[in-house]
């Protein structure tokens, strides 16, 4: 049985979490009664608004990921306020439309990099640091694009893919510290609440797209005691969509 009575006052990081899948992810934590620090990078008005409606301990805190020192001052106010962590969410991440290949510039590379890939690991390696001794749960935010994609995704693939590759060194270097590290990787998530197209739903074997409560439950479960075992996986929550051999729609 999955019980998440254990993250009550647990102390969790969110990165992304003003809107869509982090958005979920950061009220699901709140609701099973863990303190909560709300990272953003860009709209600090849906930041407050997403706070507001949380009903336990919240902070908030503005950095782009992408620059290493608003990355150094996040994790130095967690540090001040939380003193250590028990799980983290790594979640934010930069999405670029879709490029042929004569299209990719060093500069799309560069943004779509120092986020996904440079931001995920020094995020990681600073929740190691304030896990040290007690022990916690890194979860990852990676996406099916690592193993099975589309045309024109070759970058943001490339970033999931070196996720997977990270949180599998960082599972095996720091399961001895009692630190899990996991990947989520999600398949179409509808982060607008907006009526998705019958095309996309029928091309999802369970016949509708995800919404972000479908990974913050996964989140919960990664975060609590129920999953002390699972360490280094990759756990795939897409509704199936991933198994299929071919696709007629771009659903992702």
């Amino acid at each position: 049985m999955v019980c998440y009575d254990d993250l009550q006052g647990r102390r969790v990081l969110v990165t992304g979490a003003s809107r869509g899948i982090g958005a979920g992810v950061v009220r699901a934590f709140s609701a099973a009664g863990a303190r909560v620090f709300l990272h953003y990078r860009s709209d600090r008005a849906l930041a407050e608004k997403v706070a507001s409606e949380l009903p336990g301990e919240v902070h908030l805190f503005r950095a782009d990921l992408g620059v290493p020192e608003e990355l150094e001052a996040l994790f130095q106010a967690v540090k001040e306020k939380f003193g250590g962590l028990d799980a983290a969410v790594n979640n934010a991440g930069v999405v670029l439309p879709p490029l042929a290949p004569e299209e990719i510039t060093d500069a799309e590379y560069h943004r779509l990099a120092d986020v996904n890939i440079r931001g995920t690991l020094f995020c990681c390696l600073r929740e190691i640091a304030l896990m040290r001794g007690h022990g916690g749960s890194i979860i990852n935010i990676g996406s099916v694009h690592q193993d099975t994609t589309v045309p024109g995704w070759t970058l943001y693939a490339m970033s999931k893919g070196a996720i997977h590759g990270m949180t599998g060194q960082l599972a095996i270097q720091e399961g001895k510290n009692g630190i899990r590290c996991n990947n989520i990787l999600p398949g179409y998530i509808d982060v607008d609440k907006e009526p998705v197209d019958d095309a996309v739903n029928s091309s999802i074997p369970v016949r509708r797209a995800g919404v972000p409560s479908d990974i913050a439950r996964c989140c919960l479960f990664l975060a609590s005691e129920s999953s002390a075992f699972i360490n280094g996986a990759d756990i795939t929550v897409d509704g199936g969509v991933s198994r299929k051999l071919a696709r007629t729609v771009n659903v992702f």
